[in-house]
């Protein structure tokens, strides 16, 4: 008994000291700052929202949330730069549905697979798209524009946030659907797009109520249609895509947080909690209204499945437009 009791005791520490490792991870989370990868550069929506909800974040935890932007090659750089962090909950990603879900159709080469390198924690917000038309280009209905297109092929334009982008995607959707041919102009940013669009040198776009907003109050755009089934609370009047009968128009805007995949389970369970306590706010759903879409705060299981169906619809989507980035 006495020669086996060396290899007793250590087998007893080891488990012992495995179990205390296995049941302490969220109940010491966490012991320093916790940084968020922003994939978009500083003063964008995203950005803007990533920072609101950490600040909250910061307080609920008892440790400070740093934002990190990290901006480049539609959301991908940042992406990749968690998907290969340390999987200790001290890295996570604001994760949005171009690095998630239209990157592995667009680019042929992405560095880091979504479906293997995330542990999804919740999504923050759903923020449909609206189809924003010039106000001087005289109509007022989709109905309006699809007979002008008609009329006139090829000669009306469309700004994008760039080849891929979900704007894109969405315009490429609308020729499809209606069998119209409108002229794709991509853009290198949001803003140039928007801009060039209230001048009237590029006949409409899609874009969002909180960029887009201001120069429908200002007479400048004129909305026609709200991607989705569903209408916005801030443009009540304007039909939805369903209502027009467009209903595969339906992809829109979302954003969320996400963890290097490994990650242990406690601790996406505790950032969950706190996350969608956040969310689900008044404060937060009331956010989210004003910039037209709606608070979501899911479990972590229900974000990886509309991760996942996203990426299977727009994978198709991409296909047919024919977009790709190398």
């Amino acid at each position: 008994m006495r020669s086996h009791t060396p290899v007793l005791v250590g087998a007893m520490l080891a488990a012992w000291a495995s179990g205390i490792a296995s049941s302490s991870h969220a109940g010491n989370y966490p012991v320093k700052p916790i940084k968020v990868v922003v994939p978009l550069a500083a003063g964008s929506t995203a950005d803007v929202r990533a920072r609101q909800i950490s600040e909250h974040l910061s307080k609920a935890l008892g440790w400070q949330v740093i934002v990190e932007n990290r901006p480049g090659a539609g959301n991908t750089l940042g992406a990749d730069y968690v998907a290969k962090s340390a999987p200790d909950g001290y890295t996570l990603l604001y994760g949005t549905i171009a690095d998630q879900s239209i990157a592995p159709a667009l680019y042929p080469n992405l560095p880091y697979n979504p479906r293997r390198d995330f542990a999804p924690i919740t999504q923050n917000a759903l923020v449909p798209a609206i189809l924003f038309v010039n106000a001087e280009l005289g109509v007022r209905s989709m109905q309006e524009l699809i007979a002008l297109a008609k009329a006139k092929p090829a000669q009306l334009t469309f700004g994008s946030y760039g080849n891929g982008t979900l704007t894109h995607l969405l315009l490429a959707q609308l020729n499809r659907e209606t069998g119209i041919e409108i002229t794709h102009v991509p853009y290198k940013s949001a803003a140039a797009a928007l801009t060039d669009v209230v001048a009237g040198r590029v006949s409409l776009l899609f874009d969002f109520v909180i960029t887009a907003g201001p120069f429908v109050k200002a007479g400048k755009l004129r909305p026609l249609m709200i991607v989705g089934a569903k209408r916005s609370r801030v443009f009540p009047d304007v039909p939805s895509a369903a209502e027009v009968g467009l209903p595969r128009i339906s992809h829109n805007a979302w954003a969320g947080f996400l963890a290097p995949a490994g990650t242990p389970r406690d601790i996406v369970n505790r950032l969950n909690t706190e996350l969608v306590r956040i969310v689900r706010s008044p404060e937060f759903a009331q956010i989210a209204v004003d910039s037209g879409g709606e608070a979501v705060g899911n479990s972590p299981e229900e974000f990886a499945a509309f991760i996942r169906s996203e990426q299977d619809e727009l994978a198709g989507l991409v296909k047919a437009t024919g977009a790709r980035v190398d």
